[in-house]
């Protein structure tokens, strides 16, 4: 009987093994400057937000953030250590940008800079603005690996995982019309978009050719489409 017993729990500790842990750090793929926009349909292209890298990880419910600064968000914005609610899972390794947004919801890279440096005790001298988490890749999830898999499989993956509110959402971009995003961000202020291959993998620490950031502070010479039209598609 007691041998049965030891079995039993030996096979339900088989069939539900504890999710491995995270790693302590990742080393964040690198992006290659590309010469300009253009179309095709294998890439999905995405505004380049004015903030700062970033990779956010989500363990026992808490959430940890990594900038390639080494500061730690999270004394700055003490608002976003609740985003470990905002997954359906736990143990999730998601990249994206950390934006600061200013009193009227535009981002502003001078005012990130400024709230980074800022220490949570000096609430009272803390610049006005509020933080915001873009998110665009996901590495882990449910603890495991996926860094492996085609960039469309992992981008579906963090929609379908990630439930947005007004201070993380999942990046908007379209696929192949890299001319269009060009122009509509253009017009926005914005200096550069994504470029990211659809069946790209994740490549720690790397550059490669399936991840560009292109520029586009002149307006790209392509027909042009009605922006509203684009706006209406792309929620920016």
């Amino acid at each position: 009987m007691a041998n049965s017993r030891r079995a039993e729990q030996l096979s339900l500790a088989i069939d539900d093994p504890a999710a491995p842990a995270l790693p302590r750090r990742l080393r964040p793929m690198i992006p290659l400057y590309g010469a300009a926009p253009f179309d095709d349909a294998d890439f999905f292209f995405e505004p380049w937000w004015p903030g700062t890298s970033a990779l956010l990880y989500i363990e026992d419910g808490s959430a940890r953030l990594e900038t390639e600064h080494l500061v730690d968000p999270l004394a700055a914005f003490p608002e976003l250590a609740g985003l470990g609610r905002q997954f359906q899972k736990d143990g999730v390794v998601v990249e994206g940008t950390l934006l600061a947004l200013d009193e009227e919801g535009r981002p502003d890279a001078d005012l990130l800079r400024s709230l980074l440096v800022h220490r949570s005790d000096t609430a009272d001298d803390r610049p006005p603005g509020t933080a915001a988490f873009v998110a665009s890749d996901m590495l882990y999830a449910g603890g495991r690996p996926i860094g492996g898999n085609a960039f469309e499989e992992r981008r579906a993956t963090l929609t379908r995982e990630l439930i947005e509110s007004d201070n993380l959402v999942v990046s908007r971009g379209l696929r192949g019309e890299g001319l269009t995003l060009a122009e509509a961000v253009a017009s926005m202020g914005l200096t550069d978009i994504s470029a990211r291959l659809l069946s790209g993998r994740y490549r720690p620490g790397q550059q490669h050719e399936s991840w560009l950031r292109l520029p586009v502070t002149e307006t790209p010479l392509a027909p042009r489409r009605p922006l509203m039209a684009l706006l209406q598609r792309l929620p920016l």
